[in-house]
């Protein structure tokens, strides 16, 4: 039963985690219009040809404490494969994978079943929030999609914060308000201009919103959910051995 109402938590944390980031010791800060350290960063992400990097998200919401590791594998022009791990508790770990070798797009997810997917887009849309956003971040920046570039319109509020590290990268940090109660930021390294960290903080007005219309598409689940006394959720994602243009092939990213 125990597992059950984990299981349940977390579905919840993953569908509120998603539906968020789809809307959607500090040093001296030299200031940077973010307008012009987007663009930079934008075009150091449009001269690489491949990209792959190891990473975590940690997502804590009303106590409990979700950790999804993650490994990213890019390559032009629609070379991609995201895989996850989530555990759950000490008997469940969920894993999953979406990926495009070449010829379609797919996706599986813990019950083991291969979907095949319309598009690239879709595909990674629907990993994202099982995916603790791992799906959505970097591709979406990288193939410079329309609903998952970090560096595109969702950000053009932004407001430059003190400069920080990420492990041990000097990054800028830029902090914008999404939609009202739902704040984004971003850790990019000032030397290799690449996003190092993003963090989604949602208040429980606005994860409660985020519920409220997951239920209307999902009654049987997220109904219950929207019950059972959301708070708000802090998601931090952060990007670890980063390493670009690296050789691929489409064979790195056949299952």
């Amino acid at each position: 039963m125990q597992g059950a109402t984990d299981f349940m938590k977390r579905t919840m944390l993953a569908l509120c985690i998603g539906a968020a980031i789809m809307l959607a010791g500090c040093s001296k800060t030299a200031v940077q219009p973010p307008s012009d350290v987007f663009k930079k960063a934008q075009d150091a992400y449009a001269s690489l040809n491949s990209y792959t990097d190891e990473g975590k998200t940690v997502a804590v919401v009303s106590g409990m404490t979700l950790t999804t590791t993650f490994t990213i594998k890019l390559a032009r022009p629609n070379l991609y494969r995201i895989t996850w791990e989530q555990a759950v508790n000490s008997a469940i770990t969920n894993k999953g994978a979406v990926w495009s070798a070449g010829e379609g797009d797919f996706m599986v997810m813990g019950n083991g079943a291969t979907l095949k997917e319309s598009n690239q887009e879709t595909a990674l849309a629907g990993a994202t929030g099982v995916s603790g956003n791992a799906a959505a971040t970097i591709p979406g920046t990288f193939f410079k999609m329309n609903w998952g570039d970090q560096l595109g319109g969702s950000m053009a509020g932004a407001k430059q914060q003190p400069d920080e590290k990420v492990e041990d990268v000097d990054c800028y940090v830029f902090a914008s308000e999404l939609k009202k109660g739902i704040t984004r930021t971003l850790w990019i390294g000032k030397q290799d201009l690449l996003i190092h960290q993003a963090r989604t903080v949602s208040s429980a007005a606005a994860v409660k919103a985020v519920m409220a219309n997951a239920a209307k598409r999902q009654p049987g689940i997220a109904a219950r959910l929207l019950q059972s006394g959301i708070q708000g959720i802090t998601s931090t994602e952060t990007h670890s051995k980063i390493i670009v243009n690296p050789k691929l092939s489409a064979a790195d990213f056949a299952p």
